[in-house]
């Protein structure tokens, strides 16, 4: 028996927790849209870190988004106790933690929601926060189909694989005029290229970049625009020295908030292991995802125009565990060659079929 089957009639208020990254927060729409439709009058808060709070700020299926700063709780106890006592007195009839930490299970024990469902763990506190516990999935199945689990115990079907953004028309404005100010074409075709990664050695070589954007816009009738944040200025700037033809660093300049109107706007999106791959698969815009040290089976955009490119070394999966990589210059991403991506840019534009991207030369 699923757990709505004896309590859909008094649950009319969930709370999902994923306090994680900005890419981690956006794989969680499918859950949130597969709540939402099967339980249409039901709230559902949505409870994320600061720094990934503006990616989902008006996403539909969310009724009420609740911000942790986790700086300021370092600092300022006052604030987490007013926290905690903001989501006891809140009323949950559901908790549903994705996050799967301390503190989050903490959140989820104090709010006293009668139903508090977790992942499976060996924490003290893991086994006394929740009262149903699903089986810990996490990096072995997609990360969708992880979260998708705690639909599953609900008796609810998913209704869509993919992740969802809403693009409004107010920032797909805002980011016209910032082309307009960048002399950026609105109406020509732009490739977005995104450097950043958590770890450079989640970065495929800046040079390679440089060449790829080069190549792109001597043989297609496309402009190439790099994006990132403050973080990311540095190869940036490095790509845009390496090129030959006149890229635009759009690098600082657009916020979180319109980073899925910018990439909602462009043709295409290649891009690390990182955040701005999942915002393009939930504006369904094309992108290449290059994948090294990460087990990409469990990250990879799906849609069907989408292409992941890696290579499988035996010290696979490292991830965030590390500051550095003991195999230097020879990491995993550096074996991924500009003839790879290349192939997978020269696919993707002809499964799209766009008119005006027919290719100008001859490789």
């Amino acid at each position: 028996m699923d757990i709505l089957s004896w309590n859909a009639g008094r649950v009319k208020h969930i709370l999902i927790i994923k306090m994680r990254y900005i890419g981690d927060t956006v794989l969680v729409t499918p859950l949130l849209g597969a709540l939402k439709h099967a339980l249409p009058k039901t709230r559902l808060s949505f409870l994320v870190n600061r720094q990934s709070a503006g990616i989902v700020g008006n996403h539909p299926h969310i009724d009420n988004l609740i911000v942790f700063d986790y700086d300021r709780a370092k600092r300022d106890i006052r604030y987490v106790i007013k926290f905690l006592l903001k989501l006891r007195r809140a009323g949950f009839d559901m908790i549903i933690d994705l996050t799967r930490n301390d503190r989050s299970a903490l959140f989820t024990f104090i709010s006293g929601a009668p139903i508090r469902m977790g992942y499976e763990g060996s924490s003290y506190l893991w086994n006394k926060a929740y009262t149903h516990r699903r089986p810990y999935t996490f990096g072995k199945i997609h990360t969708v189909d992880h979260h998708l689990l705690m639909a599953d115990a609900l008796g609810l079907s998913a209704v869509d694989f993919n992740p969802y953004l809403v693009v409004s028309e107010q920032d797909i404005q805002r980011i016209r005029e910032l082309f307009e100010t960048h002399k950026i074409k609105v109406e020509k075709p732009t490739v977005i290229i995104h450097p950043g990664a958590r770890r450079w050695y989640k970065s495929w070589p800046m040079e390679r970049f440089s060449s790829i954007a080069d190549m792109l816009m001597n043989h297609y009738p496309v402009q190439v625009v790099l994006s990132g944040g403050p973080e990311d200025r540095k190869n940036c700037d490095a790509i845009l020295k390496g090129m030959q033809n006149r890229g635009v660093n759009l690098c600082e300049n657009v916020p979180l908030e319109q980073l899925p109107a910018l990439i909602h706007e462009s043709v295409l999106l290649i891009g690390n292991d990182s955040a701005p791959i999942h915002i393009a698969t939930a504006v369904n815009t094309p992108v290449i995802a290059l994948f090294g040290p990460t087990r990409w089976e469990a990250w990879q955009p799906r849609r069907n125009h989408d292409k992941t490119l890696g290579i499988s070394f035996p010290c696979r999966p490292c991830g965030h565990s590390r500051p550095d990589c003991p195999m230097g210059d020879r990491y995993c991403m550096s074996q991924i060659t500009e003839k790879m991506v290349w192939n997978a840019i020269e696919d993707s534009f002809h499964e799209m079929g766009i008119k005006g991207l027919e290719k100008t030369i001859s490789v």
